[in-house]
């Protein structure tokens, strides 16, 4: 039997689990091989003590781990049969925090037979990041690297069709909408699509990703552990009528823009078009979303007036003068612009 890395595994072959103490991180680290005869065969080393598994004698694997400098930091080598995890110890390392810093290593591991011949290698990027879970209650929160996260969740379901640079370019575009949003870690409801390149892609952007089980809780993908999170709640991004982008043009709705007023640290300020109508007054009420905490409202380029408060801002009896409603709405250094007809909106009032 000749053996390869597994590539489709979660960590393209290679994984670690983390733990911290004192300012420093354990790595315990799996590899992941596959049959390169009978592909359906899957080995997890350390083996299982009742796995029935043979090499050839002396294999061995050869790890590197490399900072972002392509400095190398690490280094560990190990027989593939040994019954124990591989084990080592990283001093003062620079952890994988969210999106504040999605910092991550680089490891490369090579498989090499009994004469030090190389006979597969795999490279890949590797966040180091510890992940518990704290119980609070009937749900659990969860700490990452020692510090209870608030998780600012999304629901979403990784694109399956097209072709793959199509299905790159998609995931590409939700998870800049989702960094804008301010959202933290998300939902997938089914392991659709291309999920290793995904997870490498929301670990390049600081997002943690939950699989749901059948059974309704969470789990971080490629381990075991069971989290009992708070998520029905949370918004979709796309995909229903309801989404944070809308079915049609894949554009932020106005749920977006009201998420993002509690989640979003770049100051915004949005006006909402479908919120616009006319009062009995003749005069017209306006809504807007912004995470500043005073916005400005101008009418026809005059100041119509200010308001203070958090995420969600109502301006009545706004006047207009002209066959066009000219809006402007200006927070802490941000500003945004809006003219509409009104015969648009009462035609669409009358629908």
């Amino acid at each position: 039997m000749g053996i390869v890395f597994d590539r489709e595994s979660p960590g393209g072959g290679v994984e670690a689990v983390c733990t911290l103490e004192n300012g420093k991180v354990f790595l315990e680290w799996h590899f992941c091989f596959r049959d390169s005869e009978k592909t359906e065969r899957k080995i997890r080393t350390p083996l299982e003590p009742d796995e029935d598994f043979t090499v050839e004698k002396g294999m061995s694997v050869r790890l590197l781990l490399m900072d972002a400098g392509k400095e190398v930091v690490l280094e560990c080598e190990a027989p593939v049969c040994e019954e124990e995890p591989l084990r080592s110890v990283l001093l003062q390392p620079r952890l994988w925090n969210g999106l504040r810093d999605p910092y991550l290593y680089r490891v490369e591991v090579f498989l090499r037979d009994g004469r030090g011949r190389c006979l597969d290698r795999v490279s890949t990027l590797l966040p180091l990041r510890s992940l518990e879970a704290q119980k609070t209650g009937e749900k659990d929160a969860f700490l990452l690297n020692g510090t209870v996260v608030c998780p600012r969740m999304v629901r979403y379901r990784i694109p399956s069709a097209g072709t793959g640079a199509n299905r790159q370019r998609m995931m590409l575009e939700d998870l800049r909408h989702l960094c804008e949003l301010g959202a933290n870690c998300m939902v997938v409801e089914r392991k659709e699509g291309p999920v290793r390149l995904f997870l490498q892609l929301c670990d390049r952007m600081g997002i943690l990703v939950f699989l749901k089980t059948e059974a309704g809780l969470l789990r971080i993908y490629g381990q075991e552990r069971k989290w009992n999170l708070d998520w029905e709640g949370a918004p979709v991004l796309r995909g229903t009528d309801e989404g944070l982008l809308s079915p049609e043009y894949g554009l932020p709705t106005a749920l977006f823009y009201q998420y993002r007023a509690k989640w979003g640290k770049a100051p915004f300020v949005r006006i909402i078009p479908e919120s616009i109508h006319r009062l009995e007054s003749g005069n017209y009420e306006v809504l807007c979303y912004s995470n500043c905490s005073r916005v400005a409202l101008y009418s026809d380029g005059s100041l119509f007036g200010f308001q203070s408060g958090e995420g969600t801002f109502r301006f009545r009896e706004v006047p207009a003068r002209f066959p066009g409603i000219m809006l402007t709405a200006e927070g802490d250094g941000c500003s945004q612009s809006l003219s509409v007809q009104k015969s648009f909106l009462n035609s669409h009032a009358a629908s």
